[in-house]
C-alpha cells in the first residue's frame, strides 16, 4: 500500500507538471521549468501532509525521465538520430534503475531519511523552511541545471559526434558503476552474517569509499558533454558543478560524520580507501 500510494503521487506529481507546461507561454526551457517548480510544490505539499520528507526522494531520479519523454513529445522527433535517441534510453536507464533501487529500500511510511529526522531535531519550528528551501527547493534547482542540456540535445543548434558520444560513454559509465554498487550494497546489507556494524569494503567499495556517489557524477558531467555536443554554451556546466560541490561538501561530509559515529572504526576504512577516485590503488577490502 505505501508504495502504491508513492506511486499516485508521483502520477499526480506529473500531471500537475504536464498541465503547468500546457498552461504556460515561452521558450521551451522556461516552460519545463515552470512545470518543475510547480512539481516541487506538489512533492512538497505531500510530505507536509504525510509529515515525511521521504516523499521527496524518489522526484531526483524520477523528473528526468519526465523531462525526456516531455521533450519527445513536444519536439519534432521525426528529426532526430541517433544523439537523441541514445540520449533518451541512457537517461531513462538511470532513471529506472535508480528509482528501482530507492523502492527496494525503501520500508515505508515509518521511515524518513536520518538527515531530515536530524533537520527536525535541528531547527525545531523552523524546519518547513528548511524543508522546502534545503530539501525541495534546491536539489529542483541543481537537477534542472544539470538537465537544462538536453534542450540542446533535443533541439541542437550543432551536432559535434564525438563530444556527444563521449557524453553518452560517461554518462553509461556512471550509469554502470550505480548499478553494481547498489546491487553489491544491497547484497551486503542482505546477507545473514552480516554484523550491525560492520562496512562494506568489497567490490567497488574496496577500491573507493563511495562508488555510487562517483557513479551519479559521471553520469552528470555525461550529460553536460552531451551538450555541449549539441551547441549548448558553457554555462549548461553549471549545474554538474553544483551537483560534485553538493557531493563533496555536503553529502559525503554527513555521511562521514554519521559513520564514524556509528562504527568509529570507519576511521581506518578512509585511511585505507580513497573517497571517490582509486589513485591510492584497487585494493580489495574486507570487512571488519
Amino acid at each position: 500500500m505505501p508504495l502504491l500510494q508513492i506511486t499516485l503521487i508521483y502520477l499526480l506529481v506529473g500531471a500537475v507538471g504536464a498541465s503547468t507546461y500546457l498552461y504556460l507561454e515561452g521558450a521551451l526551457w522556461w516552460r519545463f521549468l515552470g512545470a518543475d517548480i510547480a512539481m516541487t510544490v506538489v512533492t512538497y505539499a505531500f510530505s507536509v501532509l504525510k509529515r515525511n520528507s521521504s516523499v521527496y526522494d524518489a522526484y531526483w531520479s524520477v523528473i528526468p525521465f519526465y523531462f525526456v519523454v516531455g521533450l519527445a513529445l513536444v519536439t519534432d522527433v521525426t528529426s532526430w538520430s541517433w544523439p537523441q535517441w541514445a540520449y533518451v534510453v541512457v537517461v531513462s536507464t538511470w532513471s529506472w534503475r535508480l528509482t528501482y533501487n530507492w523502492a527496494r529500500s525503501w520500508p515505508g511510511w515509518h521511515h524518513e531519511d536520518w538527515r531530515y529526522v536530524n533537520f527536525r531535531n535541528q531547527f525545531g519550528a523552523a524546519f518547513q523552511l528548511v524543508n522546502f528551501s534545503g530539501i525541495h527547493a534546491y536539489p529542483t534547482a541543481i537537477v534542472f541545471l544539470s538537465s537544462v542540456g538536453m534542450f540542446w540535445v533535443a533541439v541542437p543548434d550543432t551536432e559535434i559526434a564525438w563530444l556527444h558520444a563521449l557524453g553518452l560513454v560517461t554518462a553509461s559509465l556512471g550509469v554502470w558503476l550505480e548499478f553494481v554498487a547498489d546491487n553489491q550494497l544491497v547484497a551486503f546489507r542482505r546477507a545473514p552474517e552480516r554484523q550491525k556494524k560492520d562496512i562494506l569494503q568489497q567490490g567497488l567499495w574496496g577500491m573507493v569509499r563511495y562508488p555510487n556517489y562517483l557513479g551519479e557524477i559521471l553520469f552528470w558531467v555525461g550529460l553536460v558533454f552531451c551538450g555541449f555536443g549539441a551547441g549548448a554554451p558553457p554555462w549548461t556546466a553549471a549545474g554538474a558543478t553544483g551537483m560534485i560541490i553538493m557531493f563533496l561538501f555536503a553529502s559525503i561530509p554527513m555521511k562521514e560524520k554519521r559513520m564514524l559515529q556509528r562504527r568509529p572504526h570507519f576511521s581506518e576504512v578512509q585511511q585505507r580507501i580513497p573517497m571517490l577516485l582509486p589513485w591510492k590503488g584497487l585494493r580489495p577490502g574486507a570487512k571488519t
